[in-house]
């Protein structure tokens, strides 16, 4: 049942990367190395947002790879 569960995890992690541009992905891996993960992909008028985070720290990813590490973005609890 772990394993099941643990594909199913890495498969919806797959999803997501796959939605991300070349530059959002290289983004992504710059800011990886320090320990943040992508949680989830917000649509915007301007594009897809790549949002990552790091404890409490939120950055966001836009399609062109640009990162902002202060976005004005709020989480749901």
């Amino acid at each position: 049942m772990k394993e099941d569960k643990r594909q199913n995890i890495e498969r919806k992690i797959q999803e997501l990367l796959n939605e991300l541009t070349l530059a959002q992905k290289l983004s992504l891996n710059d800011v990886g190395q320090f320990g943040y993960h992508l949680a989830f992909i917000r649509d915007m008028p301007e594009g897809k947002t790549a949002i990552v985070t790091l404890d409490e720290s939120i950055i966001s990813i836009a399609e062109d790879g640009e990162v902002d590490h202060d976005p004005d973005i709020k989480l749901r609890d």
